[in-house]
Formats: C-alpha cells, structure tokens, sequence
C-alpha cells in the first residue's frame, strides 16, 4: 500500500514546532504567527488571551472570508480565551479551539490535509 501526504496548493505546513519556536516550509519563526488562507503574518497582539472576535474578522476581511475553524497555539500552556470571542465566531459558523501550540501544530496539519479551511494563530 502507498501512503502519500496530501497537501493542498497554496498552503504554508508546518514542518517542526519545539518551545520557542515553529518552522513553516523550512522557515524558523521565533515569533508569534498567523496562518490564514495561505497567508503567514503576524498577530496583532502580543498574548493570546487578548484576542478578540474582531482580530479574526479583520483577518477575514484580509483574507477573503471566515474559515471553518480557528486554531490558537497558546504557548506549551493551553490557554483559553473569552467565552464571547467563542460565541461571536460560533455565531458565524466557526469554531474556535485553543490549545497548546504543538497540539495546534498538528491539528491544523490534519485539517488542512482533509481539505478543510483552517487558520491557526500560534505563539512559541
């Protein structure tokens, strides 16, 4: 049996996350990123916890709509944020989850393999 690894065209992977850092396509960032629609960009904030449901709305401006699921990578911690970011997005038909970021490493690589739209919001 051949195993092949899917990738869609267009969409950065991520291809190693330790403490500290994330490697994107062989690019190491030792800063926090975004990963939205095929975009690597930087977070307007600097802590997870004050993400709001408007930072990923005007991303969504940006970037050409919401997508099916947010990821947000908090650190080695998981780290959760407003209930009411979570329900303005729910509210739009997206789900939001937070973890830690090598959990949200992986997660966004299974979903974006399964053709789904997702964006990950990852801090090192």
């Amino acid at each position: 049996m051949l195993i092949e690894e899917t990738r869609p065209k267009g969409q950065a992977a991520v291809t190693a996350y330790a403490p500290g850092r994330i490697e994107i396509d062989g690019q190491v960032y030792t800063q926090a990123v975004v990963l939205a629609g095929g975009h690597i960009g930087s977070p307007a904030k600097a802590e997870p916890a004050g993400l709001s449901a408007e930072d990923f709305f005007q991303t969504a401006s940006e970037y050409g709509g919401l997508p099916e699921v947010i990821l947000v990578g908090t650190g080695e911690k998981q780290v959760f944020l407003h209930p009411k970011t979570a329900a303005r997005l729910a509210a739009e038909g997206v789900g939001l989850e937070c973890m830690s970021t090598a959990s949200a490493c992986r997660t966004f690589m299974i979903l974006q393999s399964e053709g789904r739209k997702v964006w990950a919001w990852l801090w090192p």
